[in-house]
């Protein structure tokens, strides 16, 4: 298996490239995903237009679906997900503690 992937980022203000990057390995409370689609979105054409400053070979594109590809000891041991997994990537972050996460909607 290849030790690097293609990402699409951000090289500087105003400017976006494809590269190689090395995939990363998972902490204990990461999941790695082979993306197979992913979208750019708002913030990541903000953030190219410098909304967060200089920033070289900055990944984008924070929606996407994918195949889990590795899973951390402890996102492996609730059982929740599994390597070969299809899954979709949600845009926004779940507290998990207000009334609606706890409701069973955490986006």
């Amino acid at each position: 298996m290849t030790a690097t992937m293609k990402a699409f980022v951000m090289h500087g203000i105003g400017e976006v490239g494809i590269i190689d990057k090395p995939i990363p390995r998972s902490g204990p409370n990461d999941a790695i995903l082979r993306t197979t689609a992913a979208l750019i979105c708002t913030s990541d054409t903000h953030t190219v237009a410098g909304a967060i400053g200089p920033r070289t070979d900055l990944t984008l594109g924070h929606e996407a679906v994918g195949v889990v590809h590795e899973l951390g000891q402890a996102v492996a041991a609730t059982g929740m997900f599994r390597v070969g997994q299809r899954v979709a990537v949600n845009a926004i972050t779940p507290c998990y503690a207000c009334d609606n996460c706890q409701r069973g909607y955490p986006s």
